[in-house]
Order: structure tokens, then sequence, then C-alpha cells
């Protein structure tokens, strides 16, 4: 038989257990979720009190800005955009914040949750990118008909706002025999053979920044996620003086845009960013204006595999 003093204690221990449950059943205490869970429409690890609105958004969409992160449970960061860059994903349901930014949330192949990512790091196959980026002639200020190089190269470089002086730029432009140097004058065409290699060239931008990147043998699919993301691309192909036959892509021009399956391309092989189709060379395959609108399919076919990109 229990004596009356612990048959009290008891009594007390109950009422306190009873009261803890009765209260854990009206607080939502916070789980911590695994780094993959299987998807489920009820799914929402994102702060609930910053949420604004929740849609569904059902796209596939790749990663192609860098520095953001991807996040889970309460904003725990999990991993980052520079990891997953270029990598795809599926999303199917954006949060709109109170602070304006909008988050999708992602999910694998394998239907693997992976967390949220501000749409600013994605992109959809039909986003739109066109940048700011600045012009540069070949001809006027300095004049230097086989300078494409160095004057694609100025346009990349400014508009990360690098001060580049373009006579210098062309004056100290590697020749041969350095390793992937141009072979011809730039100012004179003496002895041309070839513009200098994106390799070459890219370790030349290094004088001015690190930012600039080699990515040539990109695919190019990969070029235009790259201008998706906010970095123009510089890429090798062919100029308006361009003989039949020839396949050899000795120009440097400058990818400055994407829009319904066509790249907004800066040539700078005319006097002014003003210039018209047609007052070139006049091979009108690729006579095409200072700035100008190419298909994809076109791109496909001019693309050398030599490309230079600027983060």
């Amino acid at each position: 038989m229990v004596n009356s003093s612990l048959s009290k204690r008891l009594l007390r221990n109950g009422a306190a257990l009873l009261a803890i449950i009765t209260l854990g059943s009206s607080v939502n205490i916070p789980l911590t979720a695994p780094a993959t869970v299987t998807a489920n429409a009820s799914t929402k690890a994102v702060p609930e009190q910053t949420s604004k609105s929740w849609k569904s958004y059902k796209h596939q969409i790749h990663f192609v800005k860098k520095g953001y992160k991807v996040y889970q449970n309460k904003w725990h960061a999990v991993s980052s955009s520079n990891k997953l860059f270029h990598k795809a994903y599926k999303a199917n349901g954006k949060y709109k914040l109170s602070n304006g930014r909008t988050y999708y949330r992602l999910y694998n192949a394998k239907k693997n949750y992976l967390g949220y990512v501000n749409a600013n790091a994605v992109a959809t196959s039909t986003t739109s990118k066109v940048m700011k980026v600045p012009y540069v002639s070949q001809y006027k200020p300095v004049f230097a008909p086989w300078g494409c190089a160095a004057a694609s190269m100025t346009m990349l470089l400014r508009y990360r706002g690098n001060k580049v002086d373009l006579r210098y730029a062309q004056n100290h432009l590697p020749m041969v025999p350095t390793k992937g140097g141009q072979k011809g004058n730039v100012y004179t065409g003496v002895g041309f053979g070839h513009v200098i290699t994106a390799a070459a060239l890219t370790k030349y931008s290094h004088h001015w920044t690190k930012q600039t990147a080699n990515i040539s043998k990109s695919s190019a699919n990969t070029i235009k996620m790259y201008v998706q993301g906010g970095y123009p691309v510089l890429f090798y192909g062919y100029s308006s003086y361009q003989k039949n036959g020839d396949k050899k892509r000795n120009h440097c021009k400058v990818i400055v845009g994407y829009k319904n399956g066509k790249f907004k391309v800066n040539d700078p092989l005319y006097y002014s960013s003003t210039a018209k189709a047609g007052t070139g060379g006049k091979n009108m395959k690729y006579d095409h204006g200072a700035i100008s609108w190419e298909t994809m399919a076109n791109f496909k076919k001019e693309y050398g595999k030599q490309a230079i990109t600027i983060y």
C-alpha cells in the first residue's frame, strides 16, 4: 500500500506531466528537416513570418547567377548558386516575401527537396536578359582594323567598371611568338595570320581584372545561360569581310543579351554603335550592323568554340 506522502507526490507529478502534454499540443515546435526529403505539396520550409504570398510555379530552371544561397528551415543555408552553377532543377512553387523578393522552391529530377533560392539566381529556358554593355569600335577613336580582340575585350572590362585605355590595349596585345598571341599588326594588318586565342586574351585581360574567365568549348546553350545570368560573352566567329569558303573564326564579337531565341551582339567592326547592316565588309551573312539580334541557329553555325566571359 502507498503511504499518503508518496501518494501526494505522485498526484503532483501526474498533474505536471498532464500540463506539459497539454502545452505541447498547442505549441508549434519547429523541426529540422533532412537535407533531402521526398517532394510533397506541404513542404514549405521558408519563414512563414516574412512570406506574403504563395503560388504554384512549375518550371525547369537552371542556376545562372553566382553569389546566392540556397535555404531550408528558417533561412538555414544548405548550398549556394556557386556550387550549383548551370545545374538544372525543378521549381514547383514560389513565395513572394514582404520585402518584395521572390523565392522558388526547388527539387531535383528524383523529386528530392533542395530548398529555396532567390529568383534572381535562376532562369528558365525563355528568361530574357539584356545588359548595358558599352559599345567599343575598333575603328574610332583608335583605328585598328585587325584589333577586334582588344576592342571586344575592352567591352567586357568596361562593363564591370574597369578603366581601359583602348590604345594601350591595342598596343600591348600579345603577339607571336607569345603562346596564343596574334599574328599580324592590329593597325596595318601586315603579316596577319590569325587573331589572339581566347586563352591568351583571357590571360591578357587579367592585367585589369581577374574576373574574366576562358569558357571555350561551352555549348551554345551554356553560352545562353551565362548571358541570362548577366555575364556578357566574347566569342570568336566570322566578320563582314569573310570570304566565301573561309572557315577561320578570326573575328571577336560580344553577346550582350538574350531574348526570344536570339542573341544581341555588339560587333566592333563598325565606326559607331548606330552603324546599320550593310555598312561593313558587305558579306551580308555577317554584315548585320554594329548592334544586331542573331538567331541561336545562326550563332551555332558561326560560333567557333572559343569564348570568354566576365563575372
